[in-house]
Parts: C-alpha cells; structure tokens; sequence
C-alpha cells in the first residue's frame, strides 16, 4: 500500500512540475513566434513600429510630425490618432516597470496589411487566410491565435471596413500588458 501512495505523489508531483514549466514557457517561446509571425506578414505605410516593440526604443517624431495627435488616456495608456488614417495604441504596465509597447493598431485606411488582408478586401477571404493560419474565430469578424487578436468589422457590400491588430495582455491577472 506504502509503495502506490509513493508512486502516486511522485506521478503527482512529475505532473505539477511539467504544468509549471509549460504556464511559465508560453509566454516566452510560443508568444514571441506569433508574434514575430505577425510582424513579418505586417505591413503598415508609413509607421516602421512592430507590434511588441518597446516604445522607448521607437521613434515617436515620426509621428508627431505627420499629422498624428497625442492622447494620453490614463497613465497606462498613450494613443496617436490621426482622422485621416487610425489609431496607434502604446500600453503600459506601470505597477511593473512603467514600460509602455506598441500594442494595438486601427486602421480605416489601405495603408495597413496583415498576411495580405487590408480595409477594402472580401471578409469571406479573409476569414479564410486567418483561419489557415490557425486564428480562431471569437466573433463574427475578430481572430484571435494567443495573445493576438486581429479584427475587422465589415460593411453591407460584405468589404472589410477597418483593420485592427490588438495584442492582449499576458498578465494572468490584468495589472499589466505584453512583457
């Protein structure tokens, strides 16, 4: 009887290891190559940002000098927004290190790809080209594969009206962004 109780908890404890170590792996091995997938197939006019990237190590001026206005929501959050164009989204976790990364863009304009879909194409296609490269679908027109979620609301003629790429947060508990 002793030896199957002894098998039992080091089968046990085997299990609640390899748990572990998968929680604390996504995040730093399968997160990253999606989104390093999504940068590579991402292709916005105009603004050289990378979806992840620390904005610290951006070049706002960029920006600044084409016509986008700065909105400071919260002291999580900055947004530049431009009528003509979108919206750029930088979010940060501040109860962790004031960190602030390029986490979402909206675009209502052709000056914005993600694997060749941008505002004017078919929805029925592009919900075909997300789905094969593996995004499930969460609503009618929002994809989402890890902590990526692309959406695109469309219009009556069944055309894709805007573009959004948004990356959620990998905090379990919501007190910060990506990291």
């Amino acid at each position: 009887m002793r030896g199957k109780k002894r098998k039992f908890l080091i089968g046990a404890i085997i299990l609640f290891s390899l748990l572990i170590v998968y929680l604390i792996s996504y995040k730093y091995m399968i997160v990253p190559y999606q989104i390093k997938e999504l940068n590579d197939n991402m292709v916005i006019n105009g603004i050289p940002y990378k979806i992840g990237d620390k904005m610290d190590n951006l070049d706002l001026d960029i920006l600044r000098h084409n016509g986008w206005e700065e909105i400071t929501t919260d002291d999580n959050s900055i947004l530049y927004h431009n009528d003509a164009i979108g919206s750029v989204n930088f979010d940060g976790f501040p109860d962790l290190s004031d960190d602030f990364k390029f986490i979402l863009f909206r675009s209502w304009k052709d000056n914005f790809s993600i694997f060749g879909i941008e505002v004017g194409s078919n929805v029925s296609e592009a919900q075909t080209i997300l789905k094969k490269r593996g995004y499930k679908e969460e609503y009618d027109t929002t994809f989402v594969k890890g902590r990526i979620s692309i959406s695109f609301p469309s219009e009556n003629d069944g055309k894709i009206a805007m573009l959004e790429i948004f990356l959620r947060s990998s905090d379990w508990f919501y007190k910060g962004n990506y990291k």
